[in-house]
């Protein structure tokens, strides 16, 4: 009896923690259930926000050129501006801007050394590639020579191992008619 009594107790625990498992699994699910309503919550409200952004985005991008163009005429207009002032001044007190001569326009000698500057710029890319080039066949030039030193070592020396297997008095006698003959 006291068996039966022990298997009923480990039964009776058993039935006891099926229902507890089965509740954290639905407590579990719960929980992620909640988690993919506040996801799809988000997810609305971003594509509430992407709808709302897409107008302005839109916007944007139709009124940058007419922007863009705005800041231009916007900075031309400063600049005429300032130029006009050089202008006057140029035009009220000749002493000081004696550089302008009888024009009076500022921005004519502006424009002018700015185009000489540019001009000199063009020029100096072309004499740097120029010498870039110069560089390149001096190095070649280097490297021939030095290569022809090298060759030059080399006859040298098979030309001394000859002369000494050659008899001396051949030697001389070659010299002598070489020397005959003007070489």
């Amino acid at each position: 009896m006291v068996i039966e009594e022990t298997l009923l107790d480990q039964e009776t625990i058993e039935d006891c923690n099926v229902p507890l498992e089965i509740a954290a699994i639905k407590t579990l699910l719960g929980q992620q259930q909640d988690s993919i309503e506040e996801n799809g919550e988000l997810i609305t409200i971003a594509g509430a926000k992407i709808f709302e952004l897409e107008p302005v985005i839109n916007k944007i991008e139709e009124e940058f050129p007419i922007v863009k163009n705005k800041l231009r005429a916007y900075c031309k207009q400063t600049l005429d501006s300032f130029s006009d002032e050089l202008d006057d001044m140029a035009r009220a007190d000749r002493d000081k801007w004696d550089c302008v001569h009888e024009s009076g326009k500022m921005s004519e000698l502006i424009d002018k050394v700015s185009e000489e500057n540019a001009t000199l710029k063009e020029k100096i890319k072309t004499q740097k590639s120029a010498l870039i080039k110069q560089k390149i066949a001096l190095k070649e030039e280097k490297d021939a020579n030095k290569q022809l030193k090298s060759d030059v070592a080399s006859m040298m020396r098979r030309l001394a191992a000859v002369e000494e297997v050659v008899h001396p008095a051949m030697c001389e006698a070659a010299e002598q008619k070489l020397g005959e003959l003007g070489v």
